[in-house]
């Protein structure tokens, strides 16, 4: 193990205050007795625990959870080893599977509520079965070669040989040294293919890894998704795995489908792969891609070949858009933005749907697309992290 450890100015006062909700972030929000607001992490909405703080502003704090003086009967024992040992991956492993879905649609409709100013309807994230492991982790390595995840708050690295949310054939690879010496790596799996592949950043791999993984960012990959095969480069971006991807899919598809949309011009914008393109060619006449990863769009060219699709290598802020039935747009973290919204406005779609995987992002973006005459349809979370804070959103707007 690797030891690199952040300096934490702490404060030897102990506070004892109650969690009244968790926050974007995954953290729970609690106040001082001085009436400042204060961050913790670790923690379940209603407890009462001790804390210390580690950093003071003046409105609000963080701090450091050093004891649970009344817990919520939805906290449990980490289930992983490897977090017990450190490992920062999975932040949300003190909480019960149920309550972690329920928090994370609590945490969307706050975000929804406080940044555009929207009242949405979730009753509880919809969540994938325990089967569903992620197929693509990123992971560093120390001077021998073994690699793990950062330990949390912390440059430390865990050394991990069997994560609990990582595929079976990922795991398989992490029993030696994937790296020959330090370094950091992506590992990705075709879960339906059995494809291996392996992309150092840093470093490089090993020699004992399996002849059989393909190597590098340009390594081409397959995946099945709904009964369709798509080519995955190793530097091209894909869902944590088939179901989480399915489920997205069908997300979209009941939004459609309830608004009795099909046929005409779909906008897959931010759209990597072509996977929404290549899942719903049957529904619509012609199909632009918007992305610009060149990676991204090579795949999309072999993914689409046999569709009605124009593939555009550009940067969505940067492109004109033409006139379309549907948008659906799939950002990055930061979200589309105003510039991004501007971009796609250009489109005047009757529908546009927006993946997100930040709450407050989402929250926003959907503050400025209703600032321009859209309405929101329906806005669904979708737990494809379990163990983790993180919250994937589908909202389905319409234009007034």
């Amino acid at each position: 193990m690797t030891i690199t450890s952040y300096a934490i100015e702490m404060e030897s006062e102990v506070h004892r205050v109650q969690v009244e909700k968790l926050v974007a972030g995954g953290e729970g929000l609690a106040r001082l007795k001085d009436g400042r607001v204060v961050f913790v992490p670790a923690v379940i909405a209603g407890e009462t625990i001790d804390i210390q703080l580690v950093e003071k502003k003046t409105d609000f704090a963080r701090a450091i959870l050093t004891g649970v003086v009344e817990p919520s009967s939805f906290r449990r024992p980490a289930p992983c080893p490897e977090v017990v040992r450190g490992c920062g991956g999975c932040d949300w492993q003190h909480m019960q599977r149920e309550r972690q879905s329920s928090s994370k649609a609590d945490i969307v409709k706050e975000a929804f509520l406080r940044t555009a100013k929207l009242v949405v309807d979730i009753p509880e994230a919809i969540t994938l079965p325990d089967s569903a492991r992620r197929t693509t982790v990123r992971m560093v390595a120390g001077a021998d070669g073994i690699v793990g995840f950062r330990a949390s708050d912390s440059h430390d690295i865990v050394t991990t040989s069997n994560c609990m949310v990582t595929h079976d054939a990922l795991n398989d690879l992490l029993k030696g040294p994937v790296l020959e010496g330090a370094g950091e790596v992506t590992l990705r799996v075709g879960a339906r293919t059995g494809d291996l592949g392996a992309w150092c950043h840093e470093g490089r791999l090993s020699e004992t890894l399996p002849a059989l993984i393909k190597r590098g960012e340009k390594a081409r990959m397959k995946e099945v998704i709904h009964g369709h095969e798509f080519q995955v480069s190793m530097a091209s971006f894909f869902q944590p795995s088939p179901e989480a991807a399915e489920m997205i899919a069908d997300t979209i598809v009941a939004g459609l489908d309830d608004l009795g949309t099909e046929g005409g011009m779909l906008i897959d914008a931010y759209g990597g792969i072509g996977l929404f393109a290549g899942c719903f060619a049957h529904r619509f006449d012609e199909l632009i891609v918007v992305e610009n990863n060149k990676l991204a769009c090579d795949d999309a060219i072999v993914n689409l070949a046999d569709c009605a699709a124009t593939i555009v290598e550009c940067a969505v802020e940067q492109w004109t858009a033409t006139a379309a039935d549907v948008v659906i747009a799939d950002p990055a973290r930061a979200g589309l933005g105003k510039a991004g919204v501007r971009a796609l406005l250009g489109a005047q779609a009757p529908v546009f749907i927006l993946v997100s995987c930040d709450a407050v992002a989402a929250a926003r973006d959907v503050g400025l697309l209703a600032g321009n005459g859209y309405s929101v349809h329906s806005v669904t979370a979708l737990d494809l992290f379990p163990e983790t804070h993180h919250v994937e959103v589908v909202s389905v707007l319409t234009k007034s």
